[in-house]
């Protein structure tokens, strides 16, 4: 009886151990294997070896409960699987502000969307929400908050900035539900993204006034503009920063306000200079937001060309640029080197349609106008030597681009005192250009003691060029045709390339989306260095493409120089 007791303990404890091991720990062992028993089980083998397992499991289950191992039964391999369900986001709102954001969830979850004017715009409000638990940034447990009532008056004085009040539509909260304001809150934040967009980069992409344009426009990202204005403390105070901070731009905006203030407000009866200033803020907003600390900014219409560093200006001068049917681009570049007595290669579109007409019907025009010619294998190039009566004159200013329009020298000075001075086919001509070189080297190379003198002692033969680099002098081709001068006096210059009807007219007939398009970094234009040079292609009689024969539309040949 004793042994039956005795076999009934051993059996029981053998169960308990058993049943104590956990279930990852078993399903872990290899099927074909057996886990070596514990220490504690070693008299199993001694006494009741003979004995399987399975054969004691029914005595075992009639033993009295405190002779059987209660530990094993707590351990209970299905709380091991379960998992913790995840804790509403919108828990720890009020309740008053959890309405709205659970509807709000659902508004920019929906598939279809009439508040954001892109998917890409939609996603990113949801982003910045989902990152405050779809906090309202408008309303404080439903009610209006000081960032919006700044921003909505900021809003609805966006013609300050020549902008369409119109164009930002802004909500009313009073005396609505939660569904209502949360649709009243995405569409007061849809407003303020086209806003921002509007005011720092234009309403439309610059493609719709000019193909021969080239400038940055940059688009700002709407999580950007969402960060900054939830982060200040004055919305309205941070959309105003997203304007050009340009002097020339801010200087237009008092001129605008001034106007319209003599005019009683109307704008049905502002006069044509409104209309002017307006075109050329909205130009404004295509160029970098720093213009550098040293740049060089050419107006056209004004035929001007000015040198600034830290904020001064340093020196102007006239200049020559492209006649109406070959006008000069808007573009932004960094000046890289001057070519002292440079060699002009004939651009292909004058080769075409000037010089080889001109060579038909004389042979030797060419040569009396000091150009040579070669063919080679039914093409023909031309180009012209260094020399005094070079069409680039005596000094190039480089800043490559895809246009291959430069600043230079020219024979021609009789030019200069023309008023109107619309001549070249795209370039521009400098009025003293030795003086020109002697402020841009003494920028970049200010210990070398540059001089207009030491630079004309280089003149002759031979080609030399001047490294500007590593300082970045920016040079910035604009078009204003109003501008404040340095007395406070609004100036308005004629319209020479038609930009400004053209500019007005996007203005009334495009509200598209700018995608937002990276700046070329600054470092990178810098280090590019000068363009190589490279042999000119000869120009084949009747294959010449349309992109080949206005400048504006030029695709760049390495060598080839407008003038």
């Amino acid at each position: 009886m004793n042994g039956l007791r005795y076999d009934r303990i051993l059996a029981g404890t053998a169960l308990a151990l058993i049943l104590a091991i956990p279930m990852g720990g078993l399903l872990a062992q290899d099927p074909n294997k057996i886990a070596p028993a514990p220490t504690a089980a070693a008299p199993i083998e001694q006494t009741a070896a003979p004995a399987p397992a399975p054969a004691a499991a029914a005595p075992v289950a009639a033993a009295p409960a405190e002779e059987v191992a209660t530990p094993a039964l707590a351990a209970e391999p299905v709380a091991v699987t379960e998992q913790a369900v995840p804790a509403d986001p919108l828990a720890s709102l009020d309740p008053a502000d959890r309405a709205i954001a659970e509807k709000m969830r659902d508004l920019l979850a929906a598939t279809s969307d009439k508040i954001f004017a892109s998917k890409k715009e939609r996603a990113a409000a949801e982003a910045f929400y989902q990152s405050r638990n779809f906090l309202p940034l408008w309303l404080d447990k439903g009610v209006e908050n000081a960032h919006a009532t700044s921003a909505i008056a900021r809003l609805k004085h966006a013609d300050a900035d020549g902008l369409e009040v119109s164009d930002y539509k802004t909500p009313t909260f009073a005396g609505l539900g939660s569904d209502a304001l949360a649709e009243a809150e995405l569409k007061l934040t849809q407003a303020v993204l086209t806003y921002a967009r509007h005011v720092q980069a234009g309403r439309f992409a610059y493609t719709r006034v000019s193909r021969n344009i080239e400038l940055p426009q940059v688009v700002p990202e709407a999580a950007d503009i969402l960060g900054t204005i939830a982060a200040a403390s004055d919305a309205g105070k941070a959309l105003d920063a997203f304007s050009p901070q340009h002097l020339e731009y801010q200087k237009l905006k008092a001129m605008l306000a001034e106007l319209r203030a003599t005019s009683g407000g109307k704008k049905s009866e502002a006069p044509r200079q409104v209309e002017t200033i307006i075109a050329n803020m909205e130009r404004w907003r295509w160029y970098p937001r720093d213009l550098g600390k040293a740049h060089v900014v050419v107006n056209q219409p004004d035929f001007t060309l000015r040198v600034m560093h830290e904020g001064a200006q340093v020196w102007t001068t006239r200049i020559v640029i492209g006649k109406p049917s070959m006008p000069t681009p808007l573009l932004t570049e960094t000046m890289k080197y001057i070519t002292v007595n440079p060699t002009w290669h004939v651009p292909p579109s004058i080769v075409h349609n000037e010089y080889l007409p001109a060579l038909a019907q004389d042979p030797t025009v060419l040569d009396r106008m000091g150009l040579r010619v070669s063919y080679s294998g039914g093409g023909v190039s031309i180009w012209q030597p260094p020399g005094p009566n070079n069409a680039l004159g005596r000094i190039r200013f480089n800043f490559p681009n895809r246009f291959l329009v430069y600043q230079h020298d020219t024979p021609d000075k009789y030019y200069f005192a023309h008023e109107v001075r619309a001549y070249s086919h795209g370039c521009m001509r400098v009025q003293d250009p030795a003086k020109y070189a002697e402020v841009l080297l003494n920028i970049a190379r200010p210990n070398e003691h540059w001089t207009a003198e030491r630079i004309k002692r280089m003149f002759g033969s031979g080609e030399q060029d001047l490294q500007l680099q590593p300082t970045p002098i920016w040079v910035h081709l604009t078009y204003q045709t109003a501008f404040v001068d340095n007395a406070g006096k609004l100036q308005t210059r004629r319209d020479i390339y038609n930009l400004d009807s053209r500019t007005l007219a996007a203005i009334k007939s495009a509200r598209g989306v700018i995608e937002p398009t990276p700046e070329r970094r600054r470092e990178e234009l810098v280090a590019s260095g000068p363009t190589q040079r490279k042999p000119a292609p000869a120009v084949r009689n009747g294959t010449m493409s349309q992109s080949m024969v206005y400048p504006g539309y030029a695709r760049p040949f390495p060598g080839f120089f407008y003038r």
